[in-house]
């Protein structure tokens, strides 16, 4: 909960906008960017408030869910310009020209911002993207222009915007939503093990794990890097540099070649026959805990642990594992008593990879789903926090206790929420969109 001034009055709402919005702007403007998140989640405010700079008409019809991390703020909404029809996320900002002090121009994450909502339009009609591309501007300040009447009230409004899926428990029933959830996280666990069936038609089985996990262990602005040394850095080589070593040295050569053809650091001694170094370099960047250095020293630590063949222990160890936390253990890495891949990253492992990789052999497919029905869910993804929330059970309780669940809303916001199926997704009831 948090509470907002305007004048003397103290508003109270929940910000469900990301925390880092409240950033400093000139005393002079009348409201802050977390304010202008509030007013614009919940579009409380006339649509002729909001004017497009360039004269064009203007009608919000999906103002966009929370973006919940870097990046735009509203990712995925609706709305007509001028007559037609768009798609794409919302930037908000109090005054426009903080696009280029906040540094959006030159990053790439923002090309999808399809409108860029200010209050006061203080750089032209449009503003420039990294793609090259430009998103049209519009503004609050002209139509507020002596009503600072009118803005306290809309800090105070209800919603006059929410999402359909906010009722489904309520229209639908738990058990429904429950198993709506759960099928699509099981129809998701299965599109992985299709598409690892074609990596592995192509690649061969210890390849295609290999990549997998490599790609999985890739996050945010890494995640390309890692394909990239996917491509350079074949599991053969693996086998190849660590081929006559006790684990503890094949650990060390494996880990410093990895990190030297990333591109992170060089080699502290000689091997031969190591590819060009990836262009351009992964990123090193985020908690050092979480740094791509240790990730990899992970992915080696896992690959010696699997006795340096992926497919033998990643079927050995569904068909082990008793219980998922048996499992998740299986796929944990550690170095002198230091996690490297965590429990987390474990679970991660096992359902974007293990589990599907399973799936593709008929005698596991039971055991394996059997598997997947008990890991309990991880930490809520940024991208579906929103969900969560819109589907909570009340008292604090979380919307999905198990992964599968968790999968299933990833399904929802890639088969509907970010294809503009708002309204319309299994989740919306019988509300029916204007």
């Amino acid at each position: 909960m948090v509470a907002l001034r305007v004048g003397e009055m103290r508003v109270p709402y929940h910000l469900r906008a990301p925390a880092w919005l409240g950033l400093a702007e000139p005393a002079a403007d009348p409201l802050t960017e977390a304010e202008l998140s509030w007013i614009w989640g919940g579009q409380r405010f006339p649509p002729e408030a909001l004017q497009a700079v360039d004269g064009r008409s203007l009608r919000i019809l999906n103002p966009g869910r929370p973006g919940g991390g870097a990046g735009p703020d509203f990712l995925d909404a609706i709305f007509e310009l001028g007559g037609e029809l768009r798609r794409g996320d919302i930037e908000l900002h109090v005054r426009a020209s903080a696009w280029h002090s906040h540094g959006h121009a030159t990053d790439p994450a923002y090309d999808r911002v399809a409108l860029h909502v200010v209050f006061r339009a203080d750089d032209g009609p449009d503003t420039a993207l990294h793609s090259g591309a430009r998103a049209p501007v519009a503004a609050l300040e002209p139509w507020l222009a002596g009503r600072t009447e009118e803005l306290k009230r809309w800090l105070s409004a209800r919603a006059l915007w929410q999402e359909p899926c906010e009722d489904a428990r309520a229209l639908l029933g738990s058990d429904a939503v429950d198993g709506l959830l759960q099928k699509a996280g099981e129809r998701r666990l299965r599109a992985k093990a299709d598409a690892l069936r074609v990596q592995v038609a192509a690649y061969g089985a210890e390849e295609a794990l290999w990549r997998a996990l490599l790609d999985s262990l890739g996050v945010g602005g890494d995640r390309s890097g890692f394909r990239r040394l996917a491509e350079a850095f074949p599991a053969a080589l693996a086998r190849r540099l660590t081929d006559g070593l006790g684990n503890a040295e094949a650990r060390g050569v494996l880990t410093a070649a990895l990190v030297h053809v990333a591109g992170l650091g060089p080699l502290p001694f000689g091997v031969e026959g190591l590819p060009s170094r990836v262009t351009p370099a992964v990123v090193s960047r985020g908690r050092p805990a979480n740094s791509p250095h240790r990730r990899l020293a992970g992915l080696a630590a896992l690959y010696l642990r699997a006795g340096r063949d992926l497919q033998s222990h990643a079927l050995g160890s569904v068909a082990a594992a008793g219980k998922a936390g048996a499992l998740i253990a299986a796929w944990q890495a550690a170095m002198d008593g230091v996690p490297l891949l965590g429990p987390d990253r474990a679970r991660e492992l096992v359902l974007n990879i293990v589990l599907p990789f399973a799936l593709l052999q008929p005698v596991l497919v039971e055991q394996a789903m059997a598997l997947a029905e008990s890991l309990p869910a991880g930490p809520a993804y940024g991208k579906t926090r929103f969900l969560e929330a819109n589907l909570a059970l009340g008292e604090g309780k979380r919307a999905v206790r198990g992964a599968l669940a968790q999968q299933g809303l990833l399904s929802m916001l890639g088969e509907w929420c970010s294809q503009g199926g708002c309204g319309r997704c299994p989740l919306s009831g019988p509300y029916v969109r204007p």
